[in-house]
């Protein structure tokens, strides 16, 4: 209720600064998930697609052809994946008793829109985060040690000044496309990692004298030559509605991911992660990510509901694609 109080001989009642507020809202960019993945528009919720095993497609088996015979027969086998996109929602009503005694600057719908976007947002980057961004998910795993790394198992913890990220990066780039045919385009980096890579020696020392100075990412995208380097920043509340709020990253912040991500899917075009956006969830109103927001009257409960909807499927494709790095910066569980 507002507040009144003598001041002067005047009377002032405290009211809404109608020039600012307090809103925690968070930038797009802090998340990951709709960039460090393939997004392929689906027009149905569950479907096929064709996968082609590469072993057959890179033998050496061309050979001489036989003074009237044929040459030697090739072929290759077809095999098949599916997906199936899950819909998730979210709702908020705005009864008119609501409307009728808001104050400014508070926006009931703008504030309903923000406030459900924000936990979709939220949902998927947990999803990409538990389903990716872990152990026992990927071929190729590496983890860090505070000693004697061995190549192409283990790195010298980034914490070390002995250590040797570009090299490290350098080495599994080669390591991957050696083995797959594609050179890694995406680096996506924990919140830590990034942390002690912006105070690393070796790197502080190779960007002194360029007119940044400062580690950034694209900083780093230059020295790594990843032309998609970012940071998972997003931030979720793992404390039930009443509890005291316990604020955490959703990534894990001591660990990075280093892959391929096509980013202009077609047929015969192989990505580490995609995300299965169903664009027919409403036809003509879904956005190329699987989502909507809608709003309608309920006449009966005196309201209006906000629902925003959202229809997807991150999946995992290549295995070969995305290598996994854990405890990066110092032994498992310092802080």
């Amino acid at each position: 209720m507002p507040q009144a109080s003598n001041i002067e001989g005047t009377i002032h009642v405290d009211r809404y600064l109608t020039n600012f507020s307090v809103q925690f809202v968070q930038d797009r960019s802090n998340f990951v998930s709709q960039r460090a993945a393939t997004v392929i528009p689906v027009l149905k919720q569950t479907d096929m697609y064709v996968v082609y095993p590469r072993g057959y497609f890179w033998r050496d088996e061309a050979a001489p052809r036989p003074l009237g015979g044929r040459p030697r027969q090739v072929g290759y086998k077809v095999d098949s994946d599916s997906y199936s996109a899950i819909e998730y929602g979210l709702e908020h009503v705005v009864d008119d008793r609501q409307y009728a005694n808001v104050d400014d600057p508070i926006n009931l719908e703008e504030n309903a829109t923000r406030l459900l976007t924000g936990k979709m947002m939220i949902k998927q980057e947990r999803l990409w985060a538990t389903q990716f961004f872990a152990t026992g998910k990927w071929t190729k795993e590496v983890g860090g040690v505070v000693s004697s790394p061995v190549d192409g198992t283990s790195i010298l913890h980034w914490s070390d000044s002995a250590s040797d990220p570009i090299g490290d990066i350098d080495y599994y780039k080669d390591y991957m496309h050696a083995r797959t045919g594609f050179m890694p385009n995406t680096l996506v980096l924990g919140a830590k990692v990034k942390r002690q890579l912006r105070t690393h020696p070796d790197i502080a020392d190779r960007i002194k004298y360029t007119s940044v100075g400062i580690a950034d990412e694209q900083v780093l995208a230059s020295l790594f030559e990843i032309p998609n380097i970012m940071v998972a920043r997003g931030i979720y509340n793992a404390a039930d509605e009443g509890a005291t709020d316990d604020f955490q990253y959703i990534v894990n912040t001591d660990a990075f991911w280093l892959g391929y991500v096509e980013s202009a899917p077609s047929l015969d075009s192989p990505t580490a992660i995609a995300n299965f956006a169903w664009t027919g969830l409403i036809p003509g109103a879904t956005n190329a990510l699987g989502g909507v927001m809608e709003r309608s009257r309920d006449d009966r409960a005196h309201s209006n509901w906000f629902q925003c909807r959202m229809a997807f499927d991150l999946k995992l494709v290549a295995q070969d694609l995305g290598i996994w790095f854990s405890d990066v910066t110092a032994p498992a569980g310092a802080a």
